[in-house]
């Protein structure tokens, strides 16, 4: 069973905990270990989460049978788009409709903020991860590419995929 909670600033080491095997499982064959790691400490430290949730980053965490297993946040952008920043679950959850579950609960939270308005729903997904199949399947297209640097050496080489919600 699948249920759900919005995440707080006390979650912060949790949502580290649920990131680093899931980044491991999402990225091994796609990135450095050097670059993951960076990656980690920039986006997931207590400290860049915290500030996240401080500028309106939405988390929410994904429980299966009462064990969190993964978790989704995003964030308005402006007045019509809408950031979908991560989403990751366990690698031994996959395929059970866990990242499915996320983003249509993120979707029904938007809407459920702006009934009479549509949103753009945007993410970046690495241009070789395999997940572009699955946001594909959620309705998402990809709008273009785009290669960003992000310190260190180190770049995001990504689709800009869309949905309209």
């Amino acid at each position: 069973m699948k249920t759900i909670q919005q995440a707080t600033p006390n979650d912060c080491a949790l949502i580290y905990e649920l990131a680093v095997p899931s980044w491991k499982a999402a990225y091994s064959e796609i990135l450095s270990d050097e670059q993951m790691d960076y990656m980690l400490k920039m986006m997931y430290s207590e400290e860049s989460l915290h500030r996240q949730m401080q500028d309106g980053h939405i988390f929410f965490i994904v429980l299966c049978d009462e064990v969190p297993s993964g978790f989704i946040s995003f964030h308005p952008q402006s007045e019509n788009l809408y950031i979908l920043e991560k989403l990751y679950v366990l690698p031994l959850i996959h395929g059970t409709g866990a990242g499915r579950f996320l983003v249509e609960k993120a979707e029904e939270y938007i809407r459920d903020q702006h009934p009479d308005r549509h949103f753009l729903f945007e993410l970046n997904v690495n241009r070789n991860n395999k997940a572009v199949g699955f946001y594909k399947q959620l309705g998402f297209h990809i709008d273009r590419e785009v290669d960003e640097d992000i310190g260190n050496g180190f770049y995001k080489n990504d689709y800009i995929m869309q949905k309209v919600i």
